[in-house]
Parts: structure tokens; sequence; C-alpha cells
């Protein structure tokens, strides 16, 4: 229920309905929660990009917290897994996107500019202060281009390089992170015109470094699914003697290969594969001591649920943005072999309904 907090006595205005769930949003308050802030956005709640505005940032992290624990539970209480104590790693709430999706359109002969409404394709416009998520860079960008598009309608799309503001679709883009994994480092990567890369400038690093803290050492092969552009490869390389990495796109994987040798890095294999219709090879399957999976929000496809139910490796790393398809693939894998050995809350979305998931899985 949007823009609503727990114990509070509210109206609400259904916006979507899938079987017994119903997704709406507060049309009145009739008992306010001492919890409530005034927004800092004039465009919230119709705009569908935040969630959280309403209150401060700590109970945001309380309260998705309390998500990812209820969720965990339900999938997860006919496995009997115990669930460890959720960590939470958070950064700033504010300026926080490398990269951002604009619509554009005209209502009346009124130029607007922003994001869609919850379930809907009505656009509401930008706040003229910007958004609070964007970095000023951007901001002042989309700013510029309102005042020279001609268009009737379009998608604005950039991403942040640096200091620097390029078209998402249209260039390449190179990261630069200092990392402490666990003695400090630089490591870089570009990213193809198109391609995804994690969109919180500021967690970046320390989702690097708590996964390099949870895969064990002395691995002497590694198996990456969903590798993407090498970042993980890349920042965890000393931890195997070997590293596999698996992605849908080709052009991913040929980045990927560029950016370990740019990182010096010779030990890494990646290969172009769609995992949702074919199936890994066997032996490598069999003979790589601790996987790493970050899927897309659908989760793992059949095929590596297959795979890797039977295949049955020491431990598994697995980092989604999706917390409930998360705990639907955690219930189909997890039996008497295995535990939770660590789940971590890394907000990569502050003031969104969304967020990361890291969880680590030990075969007992």
């Amino acid at each position: 229920m949007k823009n609503a907090i727990p114990d509070e006595t509210v109206y609400t205005v259904p916006l979507k309905k899938s079987g017994s769930l119903v997704w709406g949003v507060v049309s009145e308050i009739e008992v306010i929660s001492p919890e409530r802030i005034p927004s800092d956005c004039s465009s919230f709640p119709r705009c569908g990009g935040c969630s959280y505005r309403h209150v401060s940032y700590q109970n945001e992290l309380k309260i998705k917290k309390i998500l990812l624990q209820e969720t965990l539970e339900r999938f997860l209480s006919k496995n009997h897994i115990q669930i460890p104590e959720i960590e939470i790693l958070s950064g700033n709430p504010s300026g926080y996107r490398n990269t951002a999706q604009i619509q554009l359109g005209f209502a009346g002969g009124k130029r607007l500019a922003g994001f869609y409404e919850e379930f809907s394709h009505s656009i509401v416009n930008l706040p003229e202060d910007g958004c609070k998520n964007l970095p000023e860079e951007m901001n002042s960008v989309f700013a510029d281009l309102l005042k020279k598009e001609k268009a009737e309608s379009k998608i604005l799309s950039l991403r942040l390089e640096g200091t620097k503001v390029v078209p998402y679709k249209k260039e390449s883009v190179t990261f630069r992170e200092k990392i402490f994994i666990p003695k400090p480092k630089e490591i870089v990567w570009e990213i193809q015109a198109g391609g995804f890369s994690q969109v919180n400038r500021y967690l970046v690093a320390p989702w690097l470094e708590k996964i390099f803290e949870l895969v064990p050492e002395n691995q002497d092969r590694i198996l990456e699914l969903y590798c993407g552009s090498g970042l993980i490869a890349i920042a965890l390389q000393s931890k195997a003697k070997n590293w596999i990495g698996y992605e849908l796109s080709l052009d991913s994987v040929k980045q990927a290969q560029k950016n370990a040798q740019r990182n010096g890095i010779y030990s890494c294999d990646f290969k172009a594969l769609n995992l949702e219709t074919n199936r890994i090879d066997s032996e490598e399957a069999l003979y790589s001591s601790f996987w790493i999976v970050n899927p897309p929000r659908a989760g793992l496809s059949k095929k590596v649920l297959q795979t890797l139910t039977e295949k049955n490796p020491g431990g598994f790393l697995y980092s989604s943005c999706n917390h409930t398809t998360l705990a639907r693939d955690l219930s189909l894998i997890l039996n008497g072999n295995y535990r939770l050995s660590n789940v971590t809350l890394v907000d990569f979305f502050p003031r969104t309904k969304h967020f990361e998931v890291i969880v680590k899985v030990e075969r007992i």
C-alpha cells in the first residue's frame, strides 16, 4: 500500500489486482503514524519512482528488512531453514543513480517530462528542482534537453560517467572504483552502450567487498552465472585458480574479456550462453567448488535450478534485485544438505520499493 505506514488507518484507491493481492495508494489518512514525515518531493506519491518519501530513511530500511524477513519465512518455512540475522548495507540516499530513463511527452499542449505514475503510462512531471534520486549533473542535462527537444514524445536514457553525462544507448562508459578486498586497489571496467550496470554509484564498492568477504578462499574453480561485463570476476579473481563466467549477451562476454585483460587478469574464461534454454557444461558445473549467481529480476531459469540441485556444489552466493524470486528459488534448492549462513540487504535503490539481497548458502 503506497504512502501508508504500519499502524495507520487509511482510505485507499486500488491500482492493480492479481489474484488475492491488491495494490493501491493512500487517498486519505484517518489515523496518522508519528513516524510520518512531510515528503521532500512535490511529485510524491503520484510518481511511480519512489515509495518511501513519507518516512525517514532509517525507517525505510527497517520496513525493507521486515519485508525481506517475512518473504524468506513465507517461502522457506517448509524447508525448515533457519534465517540468520539480516545485515544491512546502505549509503547516501540522495543523488545516487548513475543511470536514468525519463519519459517525454505532451498533454494539452503542455510539455511533460518525468517518470510514469504507478501502474500507468501517465507521465508525472519532475519537480522544478529535479529528481532527488539523480545527481545534479543529470538533472541539469534533463532540464536543458527539455528546452531543446522538439519531438512530441520520446524516452531519454542517460548515464553518468564521472561528472560527464552521456547517452545510455549510444556511448560506452568507463568506471573506476577503489575497493578494499582485502587491500586497497583500483579496478577499471567498461560497459558497452546500452549495457547493464549497477545504478547506485555509492554502493558498488561495498557490495563487491561484501561478496569478497563471503566467498571462501583458495577455490579451484568458481562458476559465475549471469556474469555481465565481468565486474565480480575482476574484483574477486584472487579467490580462485580458475574462473568461468556465463552470460547471454555475446557483446557483454567480449566486454568482460576486455575488462579482465585491462585489469591484468588472464585466469577468467567468459562464455556466451542462453541460460533460459541451455544447460551449462556438465563437467564445468560438477568441478566448480563454489558458484556465484546474479540473475535478472525474473530469477534463476529452470535449467539453472535443475543443474544447481543436481550438481550440489559446496556452496553458492546469490545476489538478487528481487527478493521474492530469490526466496522462491531458495525454496526449490535448499534441503537438508544446505544452510543459509548470511543474508545481507543492500539498499541499491533508496526511497523506492526495490532493494538488492545477497545470500550465502553452505553445504552442511
